[in-house]
This record gives structure tokens, sequence and C-alpha cells, in this order.
């Protein structure tokens, strides 16, 4: 019995659900998969996808990384720096690429969706692109530092991304990993993201205390998944700089 055109038409579309939900659910559970588009990909991460990720356009600024700007310039301050109204406690930073479309899709696959085997990889194309290349030249008594994930997240993705990040890099450097260098204090404080600056600054003041032993007289590669305003990364360098740490460069994945 041929079914009528009506039929048809449901089941095609039914077809059409059916896949995108196996498609999505791949996407999700399947290390094969590229995190940020789904496709299928050796090491979570397609070509295609890799050449969307792109760097902050333009010169940067020298201190925190951020893309200058014509009206910033002439203040000599970028429009980041301005924004957070006080200069950074860390000397450098650099992202890799500019956190939208494909890099955020990125990023959202291992922060919320379990991917952690593209992290160690990450880390290394990290530190090997030439934006890093200033940050680590001088590589006597560098030791990497990774950014603390708070306590529930951490507890919510059953690893810290950020440290997944950083041994990445450090493998790939070939230099000190210190993991427990830098700690979140036990006070509680919201999830950043979405955060007005002058807010995030308050909840992330004395939020984190570092080791002395570990940090004093050493230079710090700090590392994170994500730098928006800088806060986070201006709050973990001031207490490395109060450890004794006499200079903090920032390496972050995207801002």
């Amino acid at each position: 019995m041929t079914p009528s055109p009506r039929c048809a038409s449901w089941a095609r579309a039914a077809v059409r659900e059916l896949t995108a939900a196996t498609g999505e659910l791949l996407w999700l559970l399947v290390p094969g998969t590229c995190v940020a588009c789904g496709l299928e990909a050796g090491g979570g991460l397609c070509r295609a996808c890799l050449s969307r990720c792109a760097p902050p356009r333009g010169p940067a600024c020298t201190r925190c990384g951020a893309p200058w700007t014509r009206t910033a310039a002439r203040e000599g301050w970028c429009g980041r720096c301005l924004r957070f109204g006080r200069p950074f406690a860390f000397d450098a930073a650099v992202a890799l690429w500019h956190y939208r479309r494909a890099a955020r899709r990125l990023v959202h696959g291992f922060k919320y969706r379990g991917r952690r085997e593209v992290l160690g990889p990450l880390g290394a194309r990290l530190a090997g692109c030439a934006r890093a290349a200033p940050l680590v030249a001088d590589r006597r008594q560098l030791v990497v530092v990774p950014v603390p994930a708070r306590a529930v997240s951490r507890r919510e993705r059953g690893y810290d991304q950020a440290r997944e990040l950083a041994r990445g890099v450090a493998d790939a450097l070939r230099i000190p990993l210190e993991v427990r260098a830098l700690r979140r204090r036990r006070q509680p404080t919201a999830p950043q993201a979405g955060t007005p600056g002058e807010r995030r600054r308050r909840q992330l003041r004395a939020g984190f205390r570092a080791r002395r032993a570990r940090v004093a007289g050493r230079r710090v590669l700090l590392v994170d998944d994500v730098v928006s305003t800088g806060a986070t990364a201006d709050a973990a360098a001031r207490a490395l700089r109060t450890a004794g740490a006499r200079w903090v460069g920032v390496l972050a994945l995207a801002s």
C-alpha cells in the first residue's frame, strides 16, 4: 500500500527530527565528533571549525590583550583597560581566539558538555601560538598556574577545565605545572559570566589565595579558558603578586 503524500511528508519530517536529535546526542557524547559542529573529527575539532576560530583583529593591547580601537588609542588605554578603571595586576595577557562563533561553541563544549578530551590538545595549541611567544620567550623560573574553577563547577563537570588546559600548556613548553599554587577562598562567589565589571571586581576581591612557597621569586604563566573583563585574571594575579611572584602573564584560549 502506497502511503499518502501527507503521511510521506510527516515521515520525512520525523526522520529529519530524529536525525537531528541523534546528531546532537553524538555531539554531546562521542569523542570522535567535532565539539563545535558535531561532525566526525579526530581530536575533537574539525579543520573547518579550527579555521573559523579567529584571533582578535588588528593590533592588541600589550597589557590586557584586547584589540585596540581608535577612541581608546587616543586615550592611551585600550577599551578593556579603560573599562576596568585601574592598571591590571598582571603584566601582560594574550588570547588565542576571539570569543565568538566557533570558538564560543568549542568553549561551551568542554565547559557544559563534558568534552574534556579536547583540553590537552588545545593547551598545546595555545602554548605554540605566535601571540604567546613573548610570554614564554624567557622560561627561566617560569611556572604554569591555572585559574582554579569554583568548587561547585568542578563538582558538576567532574574536572577543572583551566587545569586541564594548563597541563597541555606545561607539557608543550616542558615547564613545571603548579596546580596547588593558587586556590579560591571558601567564601561563596556566583558565576562570573555576564556579571557587570564593577560588581565582578567586588565579588572577586580577596577571592584567591596563593602559596608563597610555590610562586615566590618565580615568573608565573596564569592560564584560563576565557578572559572577558579581566577581573578574574586580575584578582588571581594580585594574589600571586602578594605571595611574591615577580611577573605574571595571562594566557587564555579566548577573549
